[in-house]
């Protein structure tokens, strides 16, 4: 999940399980959600899937474990440390730093989506 500003994933969903929380993370409510598929088909990254519980579901950047002041578990495990993770809206932080020094691209841009995984070129 690229976490985008521009949701298609969210105006998609047509019970609001689907949603940006707070920080800005797309989240989807697994109790809201009907399985019905329209985020799975928006999503212009195929970043979606139908959990083998019926729900849709996606990355969450380890919300949980971000939570208690970890690393979420890709940036934590990433054995070329590749892998950055941050508050875009800190200029202080790492990934915005990194943003402003470095020359980076996203996927996709021609959809609108105005995603937030950025890669370093």
């Amino acid at each position: 999940c690229n976490h985008c500003t521009n949701t298609p994933c969210v105006r998609a969903c047509p019970t609001g399980a689907s949603h940006i929380n707070e920080g800005g993370t797309v989240l989807v409510d697994h109790d809201k959600c009907t399985g019905c598929k329209a985020c799975i088909a928006a999503c212009p990254y195929s970043a979606r899937y139908e959990h083998p519980d019926g729900y849709a579901d996606k990355c969450t950047f380890c919300l949980h474990r971000v939570q208690r002041g970890e690393q979420p578990a890709c940036v934590s495990v990433c054995p070329t440390y590749t892998l950055y993770f941050g508050d875009l809206n800190d200029p202080d932080s790492k990934v915005s730093k990194l943003l402003r020094s470095r020359r980076w691209k996203v996927l996709l841009p021609e959809s609108g989506a105005k995603p937030n995984m950025y890669f370093l070129t």
